[in-house]
């Protein structure tokens, strides 16, 4: 197969073979009875892709865009040699690696790429007899090793590349040496990564090879890219209406939340197709240059990490890397999504674990200030402002004070409410024993009865009058305290996304691979660039909680987005906050 087009970053690799004795590779050939083994060479073209243009989305909702000159930088490349054992390229077994030279001048090209250079590898453990498939990672080599593990003598390509990692991301993405390897290409339903080595063209000798050329190998990085565009001052919209209001809310810092701590060495399609045997004929599931759209990650579908509890709390600990503080959300907009990008492991998993607990997410930092309909703030002269429970409402210190006062007094007569301790804190709250004294002054004690009602019946009482709730970080039902108008927004991150993988509300995923699979993830190779499209309220007061045991798709509440994925495979997306 011929592929004109490079996505990403393309390695064609061209293999060449012919028989030898042990003596002499060049004397002999296929079916001479000799012994058909010995050192052979072959020939490697690395080919780097254009930096200019990009196109249109193909079946997979994929542009091709090359990124920036430092994504696609080679300073080293090995290439590993694996001999069929079996059916399928997964039984095939190791046999030996090889380090390719890439200093030196790089030829003009052209149709698609931009950089061109031959490199001819000498092999000693191949022989003609049998059949071999060559894998190629490229900027694998760090100071005292390598990034992700070679494979050892014999050990199979699936046992390897099933092997959970957990690498050095800043090594991965390393500026002007980003990790690649393999990309796996998809024709007629068939997906491989290893590319077989054509035994008639191994050559005796170095000069030979330079001459020949057969095999294309295609690789791809090992990390996903994200990219914001500023939103910067957007005028809030009423949800039910669409009409604006006067309210304003100004974008000033962003972060990528709950990204993968682990990985594989390669793009894994491994059992993809037994579980939806449709993937492969499924359009959106390969695109241009037969690029493969969907992969596993190490916890593809760990369901545990459904559970809202402290094991799941745990297990999810142990998998990803998650924001809990809000001096985390500190990365800068920049003018432009092609600067300024973050990079993490891919994250994919199956419709059973499509869920808010496992799903990367971008988390915005905003400063609402919030109008009434004569263009009056409705916040104080610092900006702060709260709202309660689940109502809309928005109030200033004082309409605050009295709505609590009010709730508080009714089931305790003659209490006080301390303000200062809790509720004035940046953040969401329940009413604790802590903010309610007694009329004599005393702060409230759990198990001490007051006319009849213990200290904790008490709180309970005033909270639900309030509508509040207490429990855990998601079901938390409290007072929100918007401290100078600062507030949190969340944008759950689409790989195929609203285009592809069309959802409305109230429909479950089920096991509808065919519709849904793929909808939302981040893909290594691919560039996801979002967009604030409107907003429609105040956010979160806090770091926005995590509801493991529900659906990436629910109501959106505050914002919508659209997301854009760029090849890197880039995929574009806009949300409304």
């Amino acid at each position: 197969m011929k592929i004109k087009h490079l996505f990403g970053l393309a390695v064609i690799a061209a293999m060449t073979a012919s028989c030898s004795s042990n003596e002499d590779l060049g004397t002999a050939g296929p079916g001479t009875g000799t012994n058909e083994s010995g050192v052979g060479y072959a020939t490697f073209t690395i080919n780097l892709p254009s930096v200019s243009g990009t196109r249109a989305a193909d079946a997979g909702g994929a542009e091709v865009n090359p990124g920036s000159e430092d994504e696609y930088t080679v300073s080293d490349a090995t290439a590993l040699i694996f001999q069929e054992y079996g059916a399928d390229e997964g039984s095939y077994k190791f046999v030996e690696s090889v380090n390719l030279p890439v200093t030196g001048a790089w030829e003009d090209a052209g149709g698609g790429v931009t950089k061109s250079k031959k490199l001819v590898a000498k092999l000693t453990n191949v022989d003609t007899k049998n059949t071999y498939g060559v894998l190629v990672l490229l900027n694998n080599n760090i100071t005292g090793g390598v990034k992700i593990a070679l494979p050892t003598a014999g050990q199979s390509y699936n046992d390897w590349n099933n092997t959970v990692l957990s690498p050095d991301l800043a090594e991965l993405a390393k500026t002007g040496e980003f990790y690649m390897a393999n990309a796996p290409l998809c024709e007629s339903g068939k997906v491989t990564t290893l590319v077989t080595i054509d035994k008639t063209k191994i050559y005796a000798t170095e000069t030979e090879a330079k001459t020949k050329t057969s095999a294309d190998v295609y690789v791809e990085r090992g990390v996903a890219k994200m990219t914001v565009a500023d939103p910067g001052k957007i005028t809030v919209k009423d949800k039910a209406t669409s009409v604006e209001t006067k309210s304003e809310v100004t974008f000033n810092k962003w972060a990528l939340d709950i990204t993968n701590k682990k990985t594989f060495a390669v793009h894994n399609i491994d059992g993809l197709s037994k579980k939806f045997p449709a993937i492969w004929t499924t359009a959106r599931f390969s695109g241009l240059n037969s690029r493969v759209y969907w992969g596993k990650d190490p916890n593809y579908d760990n369901e545990d990490l459904k559970k809202n509890d402290a094991t799941g709390d745990d297990l999810r600990d142990k998998e990803f890397n998650s924001i809990t503080a809000i001096s985390e959300i500190n990365k800068d907009f920049t003018t432009t999504t092609a600067t300024n990008p973050v990079y993490c492991l891919e994250n994919t998993f199956n419709l059973a674990n499509m869920y808010q607990g496992q799903t990367t997410r971008v988390i915005f930092k905003a400063k609402y200030a919030p109008m009434n309909d004569a263009g009056v703030s409705l916040a104080e002269t610092d900006g702060t402002f709260y709202t309660i429970g689940n109502m809309k409402n928005i109030l200033k210190e004082a309409d605050l004070v009295a709505a609590v006062n009010a709730a508080a007094t009714s089931v305790l007569s003659g209490c006080t409410v301390d303000y200062e301790a809790n509720l004035k804190k940046e953040g969401s709250h329940v009413i604790t024993l802590a903010d309610i004294k007694d009329a004599s002054g005393a702060t409230l004690v759990a198990d001490q009865d007051y006319g009849g009602t213990t200290g904790k019946d008490i709180v309970a009482a005033i909270n639900d009058k309030l509508g509040l709730k207490t429990g855990r970080k998601e079901e938390m039902v409290g007072i929100n305290t918007y401290l100078k108008g600062v507030t949190y927004y969340i944008a759950r991150v689409k790989h195929f996304g609203d285009a592809l993988t069309e959802w409305k509300s109230g429909e479950n995923y089920g096991d509808n691979n065919d519709k849904y699979l793929g909808r939302y993830g981040m893909l290594r190779n691919n560039w996801y660039e979002l967009k604030v499209g409107n907003v429609y309220g105040p956010g979160y007061p806090g770091v926005p909680p995590v509801d493991p045991n529900q659906p990436d798709d629910e109501n959106e509440k505050y914002l919508s987005v659209s997301v854009k994925i760029l090849d890197w495979a880039k995929r574009s997306q806009s949300v409304d906050l």
